[in-house]
């Protein structure tokens, strides 16, 4: 088998490995948004993914890197989404991230006051990264890129006389 054809299959199985994770996570969902969309994310990435590989058809460089662009592009823009919670009484968190909040800072606190000074000025509070979240907020972005982009290179490639 030519390695053009391998490279193909591949991707075909890596797509169908992606729609069986998104619905693992749709179906474990519970309800709850970042599962959803996650899940859904992966299962629409996926499809593209499995069509472009188990009909032969392929992307060129620059559709590759045009996903992985908009990919990271999206992992970072998702810091300007924030969740805030107050737990515990007097714990505080902070998650910056989506759909996985992957840049946090928490804190606790005696008073109820000084939770309200921390939420404040939550930057005086000590950032951690959580590198699983990390990864899994970086396929959620690629997949969603993927369902784009790839459909998209393909439609344009056929355009060209």
């Amino acid at each position: 088998m030519p390695l053009s054809t391998r490279r193909t299959y591949v991707v075909g199985f890596l797509g169908t490995a992606s729609m069986l994770l998104g619905a693992l996570a749709l179906s474990a969902s519970g309800g709850q948004s970042h599962y959803l969309t996650f899940g859904a994310s992966l299962c629409t990435g996926g499809v593209a993914l499995a069509w472009l590989g188990f009909t032969g058809r392929r992307a060129g460089r620059a559709a590759w890197a045009v996903t992985l662009t908009l990919g990271a592009a999206g992992l970072f823009l998702s810091l300007l989404v924030v969740r805030e919670t107050v737990c515990c009484m007097f714990g505080y968190h902070r998650g910056m991230g989506y759909p996985w909040g992957w840049l946090d800072s928490a804190a606790s606190a005696e008073t109820m006051e000084q939770i309200e000074a921390l939420r404040a000025d939550p930057g005086r509070l000590e950032k951690t990264v959580d590198w699983p979240k990390v990864v899994l907020d970086g396929l959620f972005w690629w997949h969603i890129a993927a369902a784009a982009v790839l459909p998209l290179s393909q439609a344009l490639g056929k355009a060209r006389p």
